[in-house]
């Protein structure tokens, strides 16, 4: 019996061009996926994402702020999201700090905006008083000659409200301490103290200038002198102990 045979229908062979474009298209994917991740860590390692902080204090921009930027760093390292709320938060315990603004400029460049406390007067021992009558206690203390306050924390702004008003009858003499308790108390940087009592301060502080005006060339008043000024047609001239 005859076998037959099978027609084998011959597969065409691919030419060479077919297999070089392969290799081009695989080299040229290869180079791409290299690229990006080139690119991704190019970027992550630049300073392209590094967050950027400008510093703003008293309307004058300035490129940094030493001691502030150490206290911020922590919440600087997540370059991808700065959170402006904890940012806030954190310069908010600086007790020098009096007020902060955190704005956004771009994705990752924000502005701080700073208010730093002054120092108008010395709260005793303990702290300090700004000129916008608020008291702050830093941790660590600076030499100061600026007059003393001696008062309850609670009667703070209106003290240091009454001090300026006191001083501004008494120019150019200085207030170097002011004492509230039940009354009134000056010591002037001249070192005549001055009771002023618990009401009408103030036209007693201006019959107090009248009067010591008189007087002031008395050595012994000039340097010695203590009035009190708590009686209704006068006062009372007393001298402190040598």
């Amino acid at each position: 019996m005859t076998r037959e045979r099978k027609n084998l229908v011959k597969k065409q062979k691919k030419p060479f061009k077919y297999f070089l474009n392969k290799i081009f298209k695989s080299a040229f994917y290869l180079v791409l996926a290299l690229s990006i991740v080139f690119l991704i860590y190019f970027i992550e390692n630049s300073t392209l994402l590094k967050p950027n902080v400008s510093w703003e204090m008293k309307g004058e921009l300035q490129a940094q702020a030493y001691e502030y930027d150490e206290l911020i760093k922590p919440l600087l390292k997540n370059k991808y999201f700065l959170n402006l709320s904890q940012i806030k938060n954190k310069l908010d315990e600086n007790p020098w700090i009096s007020n902060v603004e955190v704005e956004r400029i771009f994705w990752n460049r924000i502005r701080i905006k700073l208010d730093k406390h002054d120092i108008a007067m010395r709260f005793g021992a303990d702290g300090y008083i700004s000129s916008r009558g608020i008291l702050f206690k830093p941790n660590l203390t600076i030499d100061s000659d600026k007059p003393i306050g001696i008062v309850s924390e609670s009667e703070v702004k209106q003290f240091y409200f009454d001090f300026t008003m006191y001083q501004s009858i008494l120019e150019p003499v200085k207030i170097s301490l002011f004492k509230r308790t039940s009354i009134d108390e000056l010591t002037l940087d001249n070192n005549i103290k001055v009771v002023l009592g618990y009401q009408k301060q103030n036209e007693r502080l201006e019959l107090f200038v009248k009067s010591f005006e008189k007087l002031k060339k008395k050595k012994k008043i000039r340097t010695r002198g203590i009035f009190d000024m708590r009686y209704p047609n006068g006062f009372a001239l007393s001298y402190s102990p040598l």
